[in-house]
């Protein structure tokens, strides 16, 4: 016997309504029966034939709500689908994250992709979740554009060589 717990804290309609369920133990087998149908059945509305690998392979080296930086998913993407890492962003993240497959999400540091369960589409309850939820916890929404533009000039900052701060030439 596996004891599974969650936590709804950042949804309030998916907490209601689960508390409002007779079965409980019973709802959430369901839940997982229906999202493991999903993911074996490894189709993806809405999406390409890259994207619905690009998705698959999110979801089995990433994994469903868990994040990682956005260069590390667009070079591993770019190896695994042999293709060029600046068509990655345009024909692969960005309608992966329009469909609602994942989130891109600016942070301090870093920019993340965050998994999204099969399913969710744009429209779902669970990405308006997401999104009430990250303001609700205070995170700094950025549009997508300045998300690019931050996540393009950490790359540049990453790959810049260091220089001394009395201004001299680096070793």
């Amino acid at each position: 016997m596996t004891d599974a717990r969650a936590r709804l804290d950042g949804h309030p309609e998916l907490a209601e309504w689960f508390e409002a369920r007779e079965d409980r133990s019973e709802t959430i087998r369901d839940a997982l029966r229906l999202l493991k149908a999903r993911e074996d059945s490894g189709e993806f509305e809405g999406l390409d034939d890259d994207q619905a690998a690009a998705e698959t392979w999110l979801l089995e080296n990433v994994g469903v709500g868990s994040r990682s930086s956005l260069s590390y998913v667009e070079n591993r993407l770019a190896q695994q689908l042999s293709l060029d890492m600046d068509m990655i962003r345009q024909r692969i993240v960005k309608p992966l994250e329009r469909e609602g497959y994942v989130a891109v999400v600016a942070r301090i540091e870093s920019v993340d992709v965050v998994v999204r369960p099969p399913g969710s589409g744009a429209s779902s309850p669970s990405r308006e979740s997401d999104e009430s939820a990250s303001s609700e916890r205070g995170e700094r929404g950025l549009s997508e554009e300045e998300a690019e533009v931050f996540a393009e000039a950490r790359e540049r900052l990453e790959s810049a060589e260091p220089a001394r701060a009395d201004g001299g030439e680096s070793a």
